[in-house]
Parts: C-alpha cells; sequence; structure tokens
C-alpha cells in the first residue's frame, strides 16, 4: 500500500503538518509566543507554494503595494532574492 508520496519530491508530504523549521528573527528582535509561521519553498518544487505566495500577493496588494510587487517578483525571479538558510 502506498503512502501517497512516491511521486512526490523528497520533503514533500501528504501526511499533514509538519514541525520542521524553527523561525528566528534576523534583526534580534523576540517573536511573540502567540505567534505561528508557514514556511513555503518557492523555488519550484512545490507549485502550491507559488499559488500560495501569489494569492497572498494579491490579498495586500491594497494595503502594502511595494511587499506584494517584491513577492511576485520573488516568484518570477528567485535568484534575485536572498536564500533564507545558513
Amino acid at each position: 500500500m502506498s503512502d501517497g508520496n512516491a511521486d512526490r519530491p523528497k520533503g514533500f508530504t501528504v501526511n499533514g503538518f509538519e514541525d520542521r523549521f524553527c523561525v528566528t528573527r534576523r534583526d534580534g528582535h523576540p517573536i511573540s509566543a502567540k505567534a505561528r509561521y508557514l514556511v513555503l519553498d518557492y523555488s519550484g518544487r512545490d507549485p502550491h507554494a507559488q499559488k500560495a505566495i501569489a494569492a497572498y500577493a494579491e490579498s495586500i496588494e491594497g494595503e502594502n503595494p511595494q511587499m506584494a510587487a517584491d513577492l511576485r517578483d520573488a516568484l518570477v525571479n528567485p535568484e534575485r532574492y536572498p536564500a533564507q538558510h545558513l
């Protein structure tokens, strides 16, 4: 019996939400204990992540047009943006 992951890229599962990443702020400010973050890989490995980021950009367009433009540009030109890993 297949687990549903055979045709998916390594690290991409259908097993539900997984606690894979630890988020810290680069500016040293504390993160609220109530804050929740999701990490999305927009390199092209996960097309759903790209759709989610595009939807977020559309949602914030009126409130933060620069961030919306930056997110859209990052989807088209990811090499212009820093890899967020060390």
